[in-house]
């Protein structure tokens, strides 16, 4: 167990603290931009589905960065843990984290007197930041580039804002616009499969590199 707290306490100090950084500058700047207030229902999921499904983009898929860098790489892989564990350790404390910083967040808009259902949006935050988290992870593992990996889940996002639920269908990530709060399961099962998904492909892909040196 110390083991695995290890794994998570150095992810956490020289992985995710810049990105955690982000995230708390993006609610210190939600008052400006969008308004956290004396909301109504409707307007408070705008917020949840606009700019709360940004923190799964910010906190889930940095999952690989470590192992860019080849000492680190080595380092692992020379331990008794495998890859598919610490890369595990890791989203998980990801995930842990969007989940803390969106209950936090939801629980200050409600301290500021907004109405809306607060386990309900809870949830369909978390479906909506993992949806986006886990199509950057896939994205990273079958492309190996980082800036892509940000850069699909962001026009994802601007494909549903334009588009709107023709072009998606279920997986549209902005249905607690409209009071449907029932497609949001779709999201988060799609999100946990391509996390899952990603760190196969990912993993599958440095042991074939590994056999061809």
């Amino acid at each position: 167990m110390e083991r695995y707290l290890n794994i998570a306490k150095v992810n956490l100090k020289f992985n995710l603290l810049p990105h955690i950084i982000v995230v708390l500058f993006l609610a210190v700047l939600a008052p400006v931009i969008m308004g956290v207030s004396n909301l109504e229902p409707l307007q408070v999921a705008k917020v949840v589905d606009f700019y709360l499904s940004l923190f799964g983009i910010v906190l889930c898929i940095p999952l690989f960065i470590p192992d860019e860098d080849r000492s680190v790489r080595e380092l692992i892989q020379s331990k008794k843990e495998s890859m598919y564990l610490v890369q595990g350790i890791r989203i998980v404390e990801g995930v842990i984290l969007l989940l803390i910083s969106l209950a936090l967040f939801l629980l200050f808009m409600k301290q500021q007197r907004s109405q809306f259902p607060y386990c309900q949006y809870l949830y369909g935050a978390i479906a909506n930041g993992l949806f986006l988290g886990g199509l950057g992870i896939m994205m990273y593992s079958i492309l190996d580039n980082l800036a892509v990996a940000y850069m699909i889940p962001i026009l994802y996002y601007v494909m549903c804002m334009g588009g709107g639920k023709k072009y998606v269908g279920r997986f549209y990530l902005f249905s607690l616009m409209g009071g449907d709060i029932g497609d949001k399961i779709y999201l988060l099962v799609a999100g946990i499969i391509m996390i899952v998904v990603g760190i196969i492909i990912r993993n599958k892909k440095k042991i074939k590199r590994f056999i061809n040196r």
